[in-house]
């Protein structure tokens, strides 16, 4: 790699110290300036006596001490240094003297580092008529170190080093303890601890009573979350009704009013069903405002859990009677309502808690302790890389000046792509970002920057860098032209892994969490493009069907697909996470859940097995008469809607002489329709019978299945 040299000196744009380190006769030969608030700093000369005599700032003595070298050149040795107690400072300057082997001459190098502001990097990228791409990189460098650098060889570094403030000048005193004999002390026990704290550390998060809870429709709770928000007045009927009878219905011809026919009219609702119902409304109407607000709490809760990104228990906590394994229930309840709201699943933990008298039943959130302070605290686990960039030619740089060094003017790989990016802060969830595409030509780090990007002779947008490993590809969005439109579909649901326990038709499993992103991607333009689709696998979750062809960029997946002129393609990714779900056979998507599970090969044989298509078989006995039965009542509508214009017909046509072909015709119309109306009423009964005793057949089948310890193994 060529690094070209090239200074700007700019405005000073940071005030500066008036006071520096001081060295008699002593040039500064090189400065590294760093990006974790230091800079080292190098002098070297050829001097004649036995002493060399140091003035150091007092607010700069800590980091100058710990850091200081005093070497020969020539030997390599080191050679000691003398300085004043803290009492002997004066003018808020420290002196020290450098003791040299003799009067005969010596060359010295002097090496230590001090408080610096850190370099800011500034990229240029070039795209070229023919595809290149050049890259250009600046440091900027502000010199606020109170002297001027003269033919200086400027320096900028980052790494993964830690820099810190210790105290070396102060003088430090140690408290001793004192002793006697045949005295004695009463000991106090540490202080105990938990992995979960409700103090400051920790404390807790939110507290959620029972009815907060959303019971998802498989939940044994889920019908009354779940509850039909229409109303019916038991006991009467909005519809007309049949008389069923072992012979024919006699017809009334004449369609009278109190005929004894089999034909009668919808009566109205009496004032008790009334007031039922009304009761009923009510009933719903609370367990509706309760489910809404229940969504809108756990919402509010994971969206903080989120933006937190700290470990947190869910603890559920037992009510009056009841059982651990109830609130354990509760707290994973909650805990997969989190994870549907985005809260990363290695981010929640569940426990629970017995009943305790005063306390009701409900679910507390708390931060997990993390461990004392000092422990450092990293908000992603991406490597730090390294970086050193050196001028090879000196350059001067006045005080209180800043300068622009000039680190890396390539040519490198690269080319204009698009970058679906819905998941950042600034990203979209509907356009694809325009971005450059460039390898790192450099084996150094190039620091997070902003990035200029120019293209036929202009400026084209601009962008905001990660770090960029050396040789290692980046994606820089630098522009938002709408030309690929990108339309997401997310669905989740659930298929049995293993089961876990059964108990009164309560069967508890583990189940496989999938989330499937399907992204329908249209180019508008009418040349290629090649799109890269940005997905991070959260913490917990894992890929279970994406496209082979992918790259990471830093925790993220991009996956690349290439678009011909204004075609339109879709991708999937399905990510998948276990989670702990309790489901009410009585229900119907359970065992339509249950049937999926079973119609597995290793999960098909077994006692279990064999119990559950018995119940499955009964379950769809139950759907198809429902189905027949909705069927023949909503024929049976029709049959009576056709029966009254037939009625209305015949009193008109009474009025008539000359119409009794017609009427003979209405009548047996009439006549017809009614053996359809009683055909169909027996069907109905004999549907309602068969779906009563299927019913009955069904529950006591789920009371009674049990599922053995060797047949839960062999299923798992």
């Amino acid at each position: 790699m060529r690094t070209l040299v090239l200074g700007i000196t700019l405005a000073a744009v940071t005030a500066c110290s008036n006071n520096h380190v001081k060295v008699d006769d002593m040039a500064l030969g090189r400065v590294v300036v760093y990006r974790n608030g230091v800079a080292y700093f190098e002098r070297r000369a050829k001097l004649e006596g036995d002493e060399l005599s140091l003035s150091v700032p007092r607010d700069k003595v800590d980091d100058f001490l710990k850091s200081l070298t005093i070497r020969d050149a020539k030997t390599g040795k080191s050679l000691p240094v003398s300085f004043p107690s803290p009492g002997a400072e004066h003018n808020g300057m420290v002196d020290m003297t450098v003791q040299l082997p003799g009067a005969v001459a010596t060359d010295v190098v002097l090496t230590y580092i001090t408080e610096a502001p850190a370099w800011k990097p500034s990229y240029r990228v070039v795209i070229g008529d023919d595809g290149t791409v050049r890259l250009e990189s600046w440091a900027i460098v502000d010199n606020t170190s109170g002297e001027d650098w003269r033919d200086v060889l400027v320096g900028v570094g980052s790494s993964s080093a830690l820099s810190f403030r210790y105290d070396l000048w102060s003088i430090r005193s140690v408290q001793r303890q004192t002793l006697a004999s045949e005295e004695q002390f009463a000991l106090a026990p540490p202080r105990g601890a938990s992995p979960y704290s409700e103090g400051a550390r920790g404390g807790l998060i939110a507290e959620l009573g029972d009815e907060d809870i959303p019971r998802p429709a498989t939940h044994p709770e889920g019908e009354s979350w779940n509850a039909d928000e229409g109303v019916s007045f038991a006991g009467s009927s909005s519809a007309e009704s049949v008389v069923v009878t072992e012979s024919a219905p006699a017809i009334d011809m004449d369609y009278s009013s109190g005929s004894g026919g089999s034909y009668s009219r919808p009566r109205e609702p009496t004032a008790e069903e009334i007031k039922r119902a009304e009761q009923e409304k009510a009933r719903l109407k609370r367990i509706r405002d309760k489910r809404v607000q229940g969504q809108q709490r756990v919402k509010q809760v994971a969206d903080s859990l989120k933006s937190s990104n700290i470990p947190v228990v869910i603890e559920g906590n037992a009510g009056a009677g009841e059982t651990q394994a109830q609130a354990l229930d509760r707290a994973n309840v909650l805990r997969n309502q989190l994870i549907d709201q985005g809260v990363p699943p290695a981010q929640l933990t569940v426990r629970a808690v017995d009943a305790e008298e005063g306390r009701p039943a409900g679910v507390r959130l708390l931060a997990e302790r993390t461990g004392d302070d000092g422990k450092a605290a990293l908000a992603d686990d991406s490597p730090v890389g390294e970086s050193h960039f050196q001028s090879s030619t000196p350059m001067s740089v006045q005080r209180g000046a800043s300068v622009m060094v000039s680190i890396v003017n390539e040519n490198t790989d690269g080319d204009v792509v698009y970058l679906y990016d819905a998941e950042s802060a600034r990203g979209n969830n509907r356009y694809a970002f325009k971005a450059v595409r460039l390898l790192n030509p450099t084996k150094n780090t190039l620091d997070t920057g902003p990035v200029t990007v120019y293209g036929d002779g202009k400026f084209i947008g601009e962008g905001l860098t990660e770090p960029i490993p050396p040789e290692a590809v980046a994606l820089v969005p630098f522009a938002l032209d709408r030309q690929v439109v990108v339309e997401p579909k997310v669905d989740m649901f659930d298929r049995i892994a293993s089961l876990v326990t059964l108990q009164r038709g309560v069967l508890t499993t583990e189940v496989q969490h999938t989330r499937k992103t399907t992204l329908k991607i249209k180019n508008r333009r009418r040349v290629p493009v090649k799109v890269y689709i940005r997905h991070t696998v959260q913490r917990g979750w894992s890929l279970v069907d994406a496209p082979d062809d992918v790259e990471r960029l830093g925790n993220a997946h991009l996956f690349p697909i290439t678009l011909k002129g204004d075609e339109t393609r879709t991708l999937t990714i399905a990510e998948a996470t276990p989670l702990t779900q309790t489901l009410d056979l009585r229900s119907p998507a359970s065992l339509d859940m249950v049937d999926v599970f079973l119609s597995d090969e290793a999960a098909a044989g077994g006692v279990f097995a064999k119990q559950m298509k018995q119940l499955l078989a009964l379950h769809k006995q139950i759907s198809d008469d429902e189905l027949a039965i909705d069927s023949l009542r909503e024929r049976m509508g029709d049959y009576r809607e056709r029966m009254d214009e037939l009625h209305v017909q015949i009193v008109s046509l009474k009025a008539v002489k000359t119409g009794g072909t017609l009427m003979k015709h209405l009548k047996t119309k009439l006549k017809e329709i009614s053996d359809r109306v009683q055909e169909a009423t027996i069907k109905l009964v004999d549907h309602q019978e068969s779906m009563m005793m299927a019913r009955i057949q069904f529950l006591d089948a789920v009371s009674e299945l049990t599922m053995e310890k060797r047949a839960l193994a062999a299923v798992k």
